[in-house]
This record gives C-alpha cells, sequence and structure tokens, in this order.
C-alpha cells in the first residue's frame, strides 16, 4: 500500500474516531441512567457511574464492530440498523448474565429484564449511533 492512500486512511480514521466515543459515552451514560431509574432511583448519581463500567464492555465487545460495519454504508435511524442491534443485544446481554451469574441456563430468556435490558440497549445505542456517526458522506 502506498504511503500516502495509508495517510488518507489514517485520516479518515482519526476524523471518526470522536464520533465512536461520543456514542459510546452517551449510550452508556443513557442507559445506566435507565437501568438506575427502573432499579427504583436509590442509587442516584452513583449507579449511573457503576452501571457505566458493566454496561460499556458489552457495548465494546458486540455494538461497536456492529457499529463500525453499519458505518460503512451509513443510514440515519434505519430500521434494518435497529433491528441487528436488537439481534446483537439479545446475544449481548445473554451472555453477559451467563457469565456474571456463572449460569448458562436458558431461563435468562424466560425474564422480562432480559428483553427489558435488550431492547433499551440497542435502541439507545441505535439512537446515538444514527446522531453521531450515520452520517451521508460528501461526494469528493
Amino acid at each position: 500500500m502506498e504511503l500516502w492512500k495509508m495517510s488518507q486512511k489514517v485520516s479518515e480514521l482519526s476524523d471518526v474516531i470522536p464520533s465512536y466515543f461520543f456514542s459510546l459515552v452517551s449510550s452508556c451514560l443513557s442507559l445506566s441512567t435507565v437501568l438506575v431509574i427502573f432499579s427504583g432511583g436509590s442509587w442516584g448519581g452513583l449507579g449511573i457511574i457503576v452501571f457505566s463500567f458493566y454496561v460499556v464492555i458489552p457495548y465494546l465487545l458486540f455494538a461497536v464492530p456492529v457499529q463500525v460495519l453499519f458505518n460503512k454504508h451509513p443510514k440515519k435511524f434505519s430500521l434494518l440498523y435497529f433491528c441487528l442491534y436488537i439481534f446483537f443485544s439479545l446475544l449481548a446481554v445473554f451472555i453477559y448474565s451467563s457469565v456474571l451469574n456463572f449460569d448458562i441456563s436458558m431461563e435468562v430468556l424466560t425474564a422480562k429484564n432480559y428483553y427489558a435490558i435488550s431492547l433499551s440497549a440497542a435502541l439507545i445505542f441505535w439512537f446515538w449511533d444514527s446522531v453521531f456517526l450515520q452520517k451521508k458522506r460528501s461526494a469528493s
């Protein structure tokens, strides 16, 4: 690969990294706020910080790679992207809860919280992804 092509790729990547960061941070804080509110609200601001550390791991492992793939063909508020985020969110929450609980049984699939957290995580990440990253590229 020629040096100028590599330089161009690095330049393009450095332009979108802040957008990925803002999308990830906004998603973590938003989902943490939702979790604190629906867990009774007794956690307060500390709960938002604590939950954010738990939420960032599945977002980084599952959502960000999908987000990078989607950013190759940007579409703001795409229902297809939302459905795919739901799929990966269901998978991520299942794996994450199985690892944290040391239980790989299918009982987690019968809990309402499993679906509520999965759908909330997907909706929040899809929203912030659409706001920060899914922009039409200019034809240059």
